[in-house]
């Protein structure tokens, strides 16, 4: 092994751990004061109650999608560090993973249910015309929607809460799985309505090719920080890159590079803005063989220095 390798594999040891802390929905559940779940009860949540939001004021990853309306006050915060603010009949979806911060919790009350990734993929739910709907809204997850609307989704959320406090049983997952399709369904017809209002949100969604997207953006959220090559995806999907990039394109109107450079210069505003770690040891921890490379590839997409960056934040 030369000296510069053993130099590089020295200061990735030495890297830091990223200051974004990571939830699980067990994790949520105490948050809540609810008690330890196994099973299928630990695989969702549903809580009409005073917002425990407060502890999420520093950045953090929740792995769960999460669904819910403000019934009172107000909340504002960060979401993939573009700002978002829950109110009264305000719908908020947050996905897997994205980055949240709460700024602000001022007597917020909100009727919610977080769902794992893998009982979404369990229940029966089709994801062809919902999945759509979903990308137009997942740079602006929050909604201010008609009263009717916000109540009609708090009665779903309330029938999940009740279910979910009673003993498991052997039609547990059945009926809660059915509520649960239900409440997405209903979120999907409340986007579907919105946007017959606003034709201005922009349509990203062009065709049924769902599958591979939805493999893509699994594969692109395990390893961004390692592969920035649109092979490497591709080779994982068994399709090449060419068909790669047209299908990507044709679905969500980005082409693979793009949400691969999304994705990094994601992870290092958010490093650059909350951590103390130094440019060098962001660049290792993103893959960059030294500082050099990763600041020509920030400033390419982001039109300045990660040190100009931090400077501003």
């Amino acid at each position: 092994m030369t000296h510069l390798n053993l130099l590089n594999e020295n200061m990735n040891n030495e890297v830091r751990e990223s200051p974004i802390n990571h939830f699980t929905l067990q994790e949520l559940i105490s948050i809540s004061g609810g008690e330890h779940r196994t099973g299928v009860m630990a695989e969702r949540i549903a809580a009409s109650t005073r917002s425990h939001l407060q502890t999420f004021q520093d950045p953090c990853r929740i792995n769960a999608f999460i669904i819910g309306v403000g019934t009172e006050g107000e909340c504002s915060g960060l979401h993939n560090l573009q700002e978002f603010r829950i109110k009264k009949d305000t719908l908020f979806i947050f996905g897997p993973n994205n980055i949240l911060q709460v700024r602000s919790v001022e007597r917020l009350n909100v009727h919610v249910i977080a769902i794992s990734p893998d009982f979404i993929q369990r229940i029966n739910i089709d994801t062809k015309h919902l999945l759509p709907l979903l990308l137009q809204f997942a740079s602006h997850p929050c909604l201010e929607i008609p009263h009717n609307e916000c109540q009609a989704l708090r009665s779903f959320i309330a029938l999940i809460e009740q279910e979910l406090k009673v003993p498991e049983s052997e039609f547990s997952t059945e009926i809660i799985g059915g509520l649960i399709t239900g409440s997405v369904y209903k979120v999907g017809e409340i986007l579907r309505r919105y946007l017959s209002e606003h034709p201005e949100v922009e349509n990203p969604a062009r065709d049924r090719a769902k599958e591979h997207f939805t493999q893509f953006t699994r594969l692109l959220n395990e390893n961004y920080k390692r592969e920035r090559s649109v092979a490497f995806y591709a080779r994982q999907l068994c399709i090449t890159p060419k068909y790669l990039t047209t299908l990507i394109k044709r679905i969500s109107g980005r082409s693979v590079s793009e949400w691969i450079d999304s994705y990094v210069i994601l992870e290092a505003k958010t490093l650059l803005k909350y951590s103390d770690m130094s440019v060098q040891e962001i660049a290792y921890s993103l893959n960059f063989p030294n500082q050099s490379f990763f600041g020509s590839y920030f400033k390419r997409n982001t039109g300045m220095s990660p040190s100009q960056y931090r400077t501003r934040q």
